[in-house]
């Protein structure tokens, strides 16, 4: 029964982790369409270091050999920190309308993320 209890908890930090991590994109989204850089990248490190925590409490195994396809999760946090990346870049630059559009495709990704469970 314990199992049970403690399987769900780690289940719910999981989604907490994500949950915080898809609303700090969407303020980094509205930082960008707004023209605030700094914004951007505040709200984009924290999903980023939202993200990094998940992944540490649900760790999962890169292969050697990488097959598309094999492992959707893991493609989709790649991608989903490479758009981040990308969010921090363009704002760093100035560029806050590409910097949102970033952490827009961020967002999708991370979506997709979450579906590939």
């Amino acid at each position: 029964m314990g199992a049970v209890c403690f399987g769900g908890n780690l289940a719910a930090a999981q989604d907490d982790h994500e949950k915080k991590a898809g609303e700090s994109l969407k303020k980094a989204m509205e930082s960008g369409k707004k023209g605030n850089a700094k914004g951007v990248i505040r709200h984009a490190e924290e999903a980023r270091k939202q993200l990094i925590e998940e992944n540490r409490d649900h760790p999962y195994i890169h292969s050697s050999i990488h097959i598309y396809g094999e492992n959707p999760k893991a493609e989709q946090d790649d991608a989903t920190f490479e758009e981040i990346a990308k969010a921090i870049g363009e704002a760093n630059k100035g560029n806050a309308k590409e910097a949102g559009e970033a952490a827009r495709r961020a967002y999708i990704h991370l979506k997709e993320r979450i579906r590939a469970r």
